[in-house]
């Protein structure tokens, strides 16, 4: 029975915590200090972001009109561009192309819809995703004087975030201008949030290097193969491959070079480098056939390249896990950022939409937005259900 439970044990201790942590709010009365405790939910207001937002937008007043008009500009064309990819992708995952892609419904409760391994990740990318967001939506609000009623932070349970409430019945009286800033602020900061992670990506051994060598001198195990020839010899994770063979192994394409030509059932001699100690252990192993190719040689383990700490401090996984969060955040803001710009209620497509055709001499917006909608949601729907159908899974572990 305890083994059936394994998986979600740590899911049970998380919500055992923040049970904990409700309990204690709720006892001590949190909402006198402005945080408000719901079993679901922590949210703190508070009057220091409102004014944070409007010194913001007032000292660079010029320079963020700029930035929300190019952003209003291009909410036209993110809203163009998600509908025009969702249907292509429709029909390509309808008539099962190579070109397809899956769409992910990314729920984040860890040992249930994704694995505890990426749960950081995606904390990460989420809160980098919704701050922001939300904070531009603020910014632009302040630069044309619409009041902001509340802001703040929020925890519901896995999704940290942030809010900020606008005055809605003063937004509704601006000029389209003023709404289509506020509407396409959000999505156009995480583009421009997305465009600067891609920056990091691609320069990745640049941005370590301060902290890490920018060459990769090794292969990094960050993981083993259940039931996979190093798992069977003991080779530890998070040691450091340097050789095959008494050949030099400095990166994952050489290593992947060392193993192409041969077959399962070959006898490897693996050079391990401890990482901490940096002592040298000879691991002797039998390579077995590979999951998708049987006449595929493979060790058994997941790989990333090792750049050495210039200092013995520094943890050798740093990163790896620092270059998966920004893979994650490439991810998230983009996807996020366009479908959030969907004609479709409630997301800020939708009012969008509206101002668009309020500019275009539209009176009666209702019926339209209302087709809008409900086309968004079978665009939408319709990927979610063929990627399932296609791809076997709609989240990722």
């Amino acid at each position: 029975m305890s083994s059936l439970l394994d998986p979600y044990i740590p899911l049970l201790e998380y919500l055992g915590v923040w049970l904990v942590i409700v309990g204690i709010g709720l006892l001590v009365k949190a909402d006198k200090y402005g945080v408000i405790v719901k079993p679901y939910y922590l949210m703190l207001r508070t009057s220091v972001f409102n004014s944070w937002m409007q010194k913001l937008g007032g000292k660079f007043r010029r320079a963020w009109l700029t930035y929300f008009d190019i952003g209003a500009a291009m909410g036209l064309g993110l809203l163009a561009f998600i509908i025009f990819s969702l249907v292509l992708n429709a029909l390509n995952l309808f008539n099962r192309s190579s070109q397809a892609g899956p769409t992910l419904l990314i729920i984040p409760v860890p040992g249930v819809t994704i694995s505890w391994e990426i749960f950081p990740y995606i904390l990460i990318s989420i809160a980098v995703l919704l701050i922001p967001h939300e904070a531009a939506h603020g910014i632009a609000s302040v630069l044309d004087k619409v009041p902001i009623k509340s802001s703040g932070v929020f925890l519901a349970i896995f999704l940290p975030g942030g809010f900020v409430e606008i005055d809605e019945e003063d937004l509704s009286k601006r000029k389209a201008r003023t709404k289509l800033r506020v509407f396409a602020g959000g999505s156009f900061t995480n583009v421009v949030s997305w465009f600067l992670v891609v920056l990091l990506i691609t320069n990745f051994a640049l941005v370590i290097s301060p902290l890490y060598h920018s060459k990769s001198s090794g292969v990094l195990i960050t993981g083993l193969v259940n039931g996979g020839a190093a798992q069977t010899n003991n080779v530890p994770s998070w040691s450091v491959l340097v050789a095959v063979n008494g050949t030099s192994v400095n990166s994952v394409e050489s290593l992947r070079n060392v193993l192409s030509p041969l077959s399962p059932g070959h006898h490897l001699l693996l050079t391990i480098n401890n990482g901490a100690s940096n002592a040298q252990t000879t691991y002797s192993i039998i390579t077995q056939p590979a999951s998708d190719n049987s006449s595929r040689a493979t060790i058994g383990i997941f790989t990333f390249p090792y750049y050495k700490p210039v200092a013995s401090f520094l943890p050798v996984s740093l990163p790896y896990h620092f270059y998966n969060t920004l893979s994650w955040m490439s991810l998230i803001l983009l996807g996020v950022a366009l479908v959030n710009m969907l004609p479709m209620f409630p997301f800020d497509g939708d009012r969008y939409f509206d101002t668009i055709l309020g500019i275009l001499g539209m009176k009666n917006t209702k019926n339209v937005r209302t087709i809008a909608s409900i086309v968004s949601l079978l665009l939408l729907g319709s990927n979610l259900i063929l990627s399932f159908v296609l791809f076997g899974t709609i989240f990722p572990k």
